[in-house]
This record gives C-alpha cells, structure tokens and sequence, in this order.
C-alpha cells in the first residue's frame, strides 16, 4: 500500500466531484465468520487516528495514532492503558521467543530419559504448541495476482486479488481505493498507515518468530472482503464489510481520558 495513491485523486472537474463525497470523520464494521460463528469488529477513524473495538468488548479497545505509530491498550474498566510502538513489540516477541526456547531446551533434556510411549506425547505436545517459534524456519512469502472479478460489497466496488502460498491457494482479497468509499485523503491515509504497521509487526513475528503463520499479501488498496483457506481448500476465515457510516464523530472516541494512568508493559512470564 502507498500512501501516494491516495494524494493524487483527480484534479479540476473531478477533484469537485470527489470532495462532495469526502467526509472527515468515517465508521466501518466488518464482520468476520469460521463457519461456526459470527462476530463484527468496529473501527473509527478520526484526525488520523483510529479506534479499534473487538467484538463483544466494552471494556477494551485499541488507539492507533497514525503519525506516531503508537498503539494504545485501553483497559477502560481499570482506567488503565498501555503504549505500544514497533520497538516495544519486538522486544516483547523476543522474550517470547527466549521464553518458548528456554521451554524448548527443558524438555528435551527431560525426554532423554521418558519411557517411548511418553516421550511421543511430549512430543505431540511440543510440536503443537511451540513448532512456530522455530528461527530454523525459511519465512514464506505469497504469489499474488489481481483478476478480472470484482465484487460489490455494502455498496462499494472493489477488485479481487487472488494470493497463493507453495502453489495452494492461501487468500482472496477484495480491495478498493478510498475515492470509491467517500473517505477524505487524512482519514485514507491513516488507515493506510495502521495497515502498514500491523504488516510490520507480523514481518517481525516472521524473523524474530520464525512463525509462517504470519503472512500478509501486499496488495494496494482498502480490504472490502477477504477470504483465507486452509490446506484443504476449505475456508478458514471470511471477512467483509458489512457498514459504512460518515457521521461526525466525538474526540472523546480517539482520547485517552485524562484521569487513566499508563501502565507498565509486563514482561513475558511475569
């Protein structure tokens, strides 16, 4: 994504067109499915900033400033919150990683001596849970192409790329640019911006992880819908844009209330 693409929407008679459309402050609601549930997550964009809410929390959300790249945890129950930034989140899946091979190495060492038939469950053990903090693992990257199929999603057209991962197909993307939704060049941008952070901190979880599960498509543009498989083709997770709204929205929802107080991030295994 490159945030130029949205600094050039057309000039003159068209710049015209396009400022009627353009709206300071927007609310998009997607809608993620398994095949067994539903559940819609909220984000609100403002003044470059972007409020991100899971589904069902009222408690807990997230403030990304897009000209700082800090993202704020809020605990609003607590009236706490934590600051994060790139070079907190490495440091943190480092010890994540020195943690998982500290785990790694005792139970090799307690294995020498299992009997066979406990020794194979230890080992089903340790291929689930800590296979993906392997730094022994060649980080993957996706084949991409864009296609002739487009989609109409609440409204707004987009464009379908398809990503494959060793030859299987891995995603579907759907994307748009942000003239086609009616969002303004600041608000495009930011959440370009957190796009791109959030593509950074998974790279990261590649190399520092080692973990392949961490793959992202590099296409350019807003993601409408998008559809990832698992090996077998079936689907694994479907998420689309279900609502729109361009309603001005209150400072209060991109502020830190003045009275919560920062809170320290804890180190892994604390």
């Amino acid at each position: 994504m490159k945030k130029s693409l949205y600094q050039a929407i057309f000039l003159s008679l068209s710049t015209l067109t396009v400022s009627q459309l353009a709206y300071s402050d927007v609310t998009v609601v997607y809608e993620q499915s398994n095949g067994t549930q539903k559940i819609s997550t909220t984000m609100q964009v403002k003044d470059n900033k972007i409020r991100f809410t899971p589904a069902n929390q009222n408690n807990n959300y997230s403030i990304y400033n897009s000209q700082t790249n800090q993202l704020a945890n809020i605990d609003y129950a607590k009236k706490q919150y934590m600051m994060m930034d790139e070079k907190i989140i490495k440091e943190q899946m480092n010890q994540a990683k020195k943690r998982m091979d500290a785990m790694r190495q005792a139970m090799q060492e307690k294995m020498k001596d299992m009997p066979p038939e406990k020794k194979k469950q230890v080992e089903k053990m340790m291929n689930e849970h800590l296979s993906q903090v392997d730094n022994t693992q060649t980080p993957q990257t996706l084949e991409q192409k864009k296609t002739s199929r487009t989609e109409t999603i609440s409204g707004i057209l987009c464009t379908v790329y398809e990503a494959s991962l060793n030859g299987r197909k891995h995603s579907e993307l759907c994307m748009t640019q942000a003239d086609k939704m009616g969002i303004d060049n600041n608000d495009a941008d930011a959440l370009m911006n957190m796009q791109n952070f959030m593509k950074r901190i998974q790279r990261v979880a590649q190399t520092t992880m080692g973990n392949n599960t961490a793959i992202t498509a590099d296409i350019e543009g807003i993601p409408l819908h998008t559809t990832l498989y698992k090996e077998d083709g079936s689907i694994s997770l479907d998420t689309r844009l279900i609502n729109i709204s361009r309603d001005k929205l209150s400072d209060k929802i991109i502020t830190i209330p003045t009275d919560f107080t920062i809170k320290a991030i804890p180190k892994i295994g604390e």
